[in-house]
């Protein structure tokens, strides 16, 4: 029998995951509190236990979109029945499916959570934190199976990363992905912007079964 404490935590998993789905479908502007609690079955009395604020709710899915992700991806990096190729390709169908269903204002409120335009910095703590060692992990299983340029040092990947990360998030680079209303744009968009940030270490994706480039 789950304890008080745990139902607590359930409770709470369990507005966190609603406010998710609502805020992708619908974006975060649109989305009321009234909404998130009806769609997760309590009173807005109870959401307001754990979440003080719409804005602090916002941020807490974030913040729980970060870690998550990185749980997943981590499980396949680490995952020895997966060729790299496989990898990359779970990484990307992962994403994609992420982008797919984000509204546009959602995203661009993900993106100033992440830039700790929203009251704190959270949320880049934990994505900075996490970074070094899941890359490292993907970097090294892509120099095992001969698909990284061995003249390329693992700083240089991850300036890369980083400078992907950073233009994307700017001003500029918001602009262009979700500076419009277009979901159909917004995706075509997105999903392009995946395929050259996972397959930017190889320059193409491989077009053999298993490890290693075509040369043809």
């Amino acid at each position: 029998m789950a304890t008080n404490q745990q139902r607590k935590q359930q409770q709470r998993q369990h507005i966190l995951q609603t406010a998710q789905t609502l805020f992708m479908r619908d974006g975060f502007k649109a989305t009321k509190v009234s909404a998130i609690a009806a769609a997760a079955d309590v009173s807005q009395v109870t959401l307001y236990k754990y979440f003080d604020s719409k804005l602090n709710l916002g941020h807490q899915v974030v913040l729980a979109m970060v870690n998550d992700g990185y749980a997943d991806s981590r499980a396949y990096a680490t995952d020895p029945q997966l060729s790299y190729q496989e990898i990359v390709q779970k990484m990307v169908t992962l994403s994609t499916q992420m982008t797919d269903t984000m509204h546009p204002d959602f995203y661009r409120f993900v993106v100033r959570d992440m830039q700790g335009q929203l009251g704190n910095d959270e949320t880049m703590q934990a994505y900075q934190a996490q970074k070094r060692n899941f890359w490292s992990v993907v970097i090294q299983r892509g120099r095992e199976a001969g698909m990284i340029d061995p003249a390329l040092t693992d700083d240089a990947l991850m300036l890369y990363l980083d400078m992907f990360i950073q233009y994307i998030s700017s001003p500029a680079g918001q602009k262009i992905v979700a500076g419009g209303e277009q979901d159909a744009h917004f995706k075509a968009l997105t999903r392009q912007i995946d395929h050259l940030f996972f397959y930017g270490f190889i320059g193409v994706p491989p077009t053999e079964t298993k490890e290693g480039l075509s040369h043809e």
